[in-house]
């Protein structure tokens, strides 16, 4: 086993001690991602997964990011996620009742068209704004862990350290369209200002 990954595991133990947080391991995965780590939640437990990309960071940038993950799991933000977007899908379904059911009463009636119109772009804003919503509220969870990781840290200088090696690397680009849609971080440079300025 590489001595970054033995490293890595034995720092995300302490970790997740240092938490009370119960993890059951790290995996390396070469799925391509604009994400570099992240938890996953299977069966047996939760499991911190890494891109390869992340064996090749210095030391205090690979503890940064296992703290910032372990304070994901600490903070409930992937539950959090999962009941909003629940709670969303509910609003939209009872929205878009409402919408066909005025929509059949004003072809009934023979509405004026330009108001028909302006209901479905109404309709489509609103259908949008949901996804909207989630991506704020998982932004907002970035830099909660952020701050949560300095805590368990001691420190922002493995964050600092991160942020500067993340710099350094050839970004993960995926196309405009699903960039908008799947925007769920802050850019890398925002939350190394919000870790060295104490906003957010």
């Amino acid at each position: 086993m590489p001595p970054a990954i033995t490293e890595s595991v034995e720092t995300l133990r302490r970790m997740a001690a240092t938490a009370k947080v119960a993890v059951r391991g790290l995996e390396v995965s070469g799925k391509a991602s604009h994400r570099l780590a992240r938890v996953e939640r299977r069966r047996n437990g939760f499991w911190v997964v890494f891109q390869p990309r992340m064996l090749d960071a210095p030391e205090p940038a690979r503890r940064f990011v296992l703290a910032h993950e372990v304070a994901h799991i600490a903070l409930g933000h992937r539950l959090r996620i999962r009941r909003l977007g629940f709670a969303l899908v509910a609003a939209i379904l009872l929205m878009a009742i409402g919408f066909f059911v005025v929509l059949q009463l004003q072809l009934v009636n023979d509405a004026n068209p330009w108001l028909l119109l302006i209901e479905s772009v109404i309709f489509i804003a609103a259908m949008l704004s949901p996804r909207a919503l989630i991506l704020t509220a998982s932004r907002r969870h970035e830099y909660h862990a952020d701050r949560w990781a300095v805590t368990l840290l001691g420190s922002s200088d493995p964050g600092v350290a991160f942020f500067d090696w993340v710099a350094t690397l050839k970004p993960y680009v995926m196309p405009f369209p699903l960039r908008l849609w799947g925007s769920t971080h802050p850019s890398n440079a925002a939350r190394r200002r919000a870790l060295l300025g104490g906003a957010r």
